[in-house]
């Protein structure tokens, strides 16, 4: 087995690396109040921000991965057949389901007791950013939908699925690392649960098959899905978010959310936690890592 650079490049360690997210949002905040101080609330500065956000990060952690001699080959594996990417890929639904279920059950009860946090924080800063005015608003929606469906799922599950799960279970054991990696990633998205419980799919997936390439490739379809649901619901004749109101007179719809992802829980974890070979892949011979084709 090759040398392991998780456990002796201290490039390649989690706090590291969330030093590195810190840093990129501090510079990526700096610059956008230098060059677009009077003019920040604009579509292309916000999309902008976004992007630049995933690149400072990127570049911040990249000669890291350079100097601990990191193995790409090993740390992405084998493209999965099309056939099995297609069987997982039904996952996705069931994914959406329980994230809008976790959004309802932990902002509707917050709804009422700190209606305002949750309007800013849930409600508003949610909304998938689709302009239909502004300056330059075509460009900005290009980039944006660039940002959501591309350059953010790929260098997410890169990085967290990648990187500090696979550092963390050398340092804590895979379980533990799926729920540490898992906490950060969710806490990195609105919706906390609803990011903790997909990233916590991601991570078995990508150990399941052996292929990073699985959870960016669900990832990518996640948010294009979401990305398609905004286009087809946008209304340009009404406000973007729902009022507190409208979002407590909608709780029907988080509880069927949450009637249809119960089963759909029951049997992924019937058909993947106990059937799972729970060997992160970087940590495992190249020829051991053979993909999943029976989904």
């Amino acid at each position: 087995m090759q040398d392991n650079p998780f456990e002796t490049r201290r490039e390649l360690r989690g706090r590291l690396l969330i030093m590195g997210g810190i840093l990129a949002v501090v510079v990526t905040a700096v610059t956008f109040f230098i060059f677009f101080k009077d003019n920040r609330d604009a579509p292309l500065p916000k999309a902008l921000s976004s992007l630049c956000l995933y690149g400072f990060f990127f570049l911040f952690n990249f000669s890291g991965f350079s100097r601990a001699g990191l193995s790409y080959n090993r740390l992405f594996g084998t493209f999965p057949t099309w056939r099995t990417l297609g069987q997982y890929a039904l996952w996705v639904v069931p994914l959406v389901m329980c994230a809008i279920a976790s959004l309802y059950v932990l902002y509707l009860p917050l709804s009422y007791v700190f209606p305002g946090f949750v309007k800013s924080w849930c409600l508003e800063s949610s909304t998938i950013m689709i302009w239909s005015e502004g300056d330059n608003y075509i460009l900005a929606n290009a980039i944006n939908y660039l940002t959501i469906v591309l350059v953010a799922p790929v260098i997410e599950e890169f990085f967290v699925r990648g990187i500090l799960l696979t550092r963390w279970t050398v340092k804590w054991g895979v379980t533990r690392a799926i729920l540490a990696s898992s906490i950060v990633f969710g806490l990195l998205h609105t919706n906390v649960i609803g990011g903790f419980c997909f990233a916590c799919a991601m991570a078995i997936f990508y150990i399941r098959t052996k292929s990073l390439f699985m959870p960016i490739s669900l990832h990518i379809l996640n948010n294009l899905t979401a990305r398609i649901v905004g286009y087809l619901t946008m209304d340009p004749d009404t406000p973007a978010s729902l009022t507190i109101t409208e979002f407590q007179e909608s709780w029907w719809i988080g509880l069927i959310a949450l009637v249809i992802s119960i089963p759909c829980v029951i049997l992924f974890w019937r058909r993947y936690i106990s059937k799972t070979d729970w060997r992160v892949p970087y940590l495992i011979e190249s020829n051991s890592c053979e993909n999943d084709t029976t989904g």
